[in-house]
């Protein structure tokens, strides 16, 4: 029940209906595109995590596991977070572009931009500061790339990364997705721009979603 109450229930149905019912099947997803400022993040670590970029093949195959998730080894980067050398979580940054495979959709990010994902902290290690700290430093992580506006996409029904996302990001748009099987329908709102909304071949010709200019 406090996973529930924390996540709320929409989230966990979601959550449960993604891992039963097969990706091309169907899948429905609301998100809600936010831009982090790094201004916003207190000084000094917000928790007692350690957080480093994955540099072996060992750390990306226990970021794989935490987060439900891999990365383009090209375009993308993976941090994780220890406590007392155990994994507590994990994301991974996009950069250039990120195809989100699963619903069918491309995000051109350009040479400025990144994407966060696959942002999670195992249930055990939550409420401990590790969601934010994970975020502050892979926001540093890009900075030091050259990638300073970075951008992160949150499921509508998710409590708890709306309130983490909230304090240091600024909403951007939002984006309605519905895929049956190779077939998917979108629509971007606010300074969010698509090439097309609907597409009868996701694999090959994905929706393309792309920000104008840089807030």
């Amino acid at each position: 029940m406090g996973i529930v109450k924390s996540l709320g229930l929409g989230y966990v149905f979601e959550r449960a209906f993604e891992r039963i019912v097969p990706v091309w099947v169907f899948r429905f997803c609301a998100l809600a595109v936010y831009q982090i400022d790094s201004n916003k993040f207190p000084a000094g670590s917000s928790s007692n995590a350690h957080v480093r970029i994955c540099d072996s093949a060992q750390a990306l195959q226990e970021l794989r596991e935490v987060t439900f998730a891999d990365g383009d080894e090209k375009r993308t980067i993976g941090l994780m977070a220890k406590v007392d050398g155990e994994v507590a979580g994990g994301l991974w940054v996009a950069f250039g572009d990120y195809r989100d495979r699963d619903l069918g959709l491309s995000f051109l990010l350009g040479h400025e931009r990144a994407w966060i994902y696959a942002a999670r902290v195992d249930p055990i290690y939550r409420r401990q500061g590790i969601y934010s700290h994970l975020m502050k430093e892979s926001t540093q992580s890009r900075q030091i790339a050259g990638h300073s506006a970075p951008l992160i996409g949150v499921s509508k029904l998710n409590r708890n990364s709306h309130r983490a996302i909230q304090r240091v990001g600024t909403p951007v748009g939002q984006v309605w997705v519905v895929r049956l099987g190779s077939i998917v329908w979108a629509r971007a709102t606010g300074d969010l721009k698509q090439n097309r909304s609907l597409t009868f071949r996701c694999t090959h010709r994905p929706i393309q979603l792309s920000m104008s200019e840089i807030s």
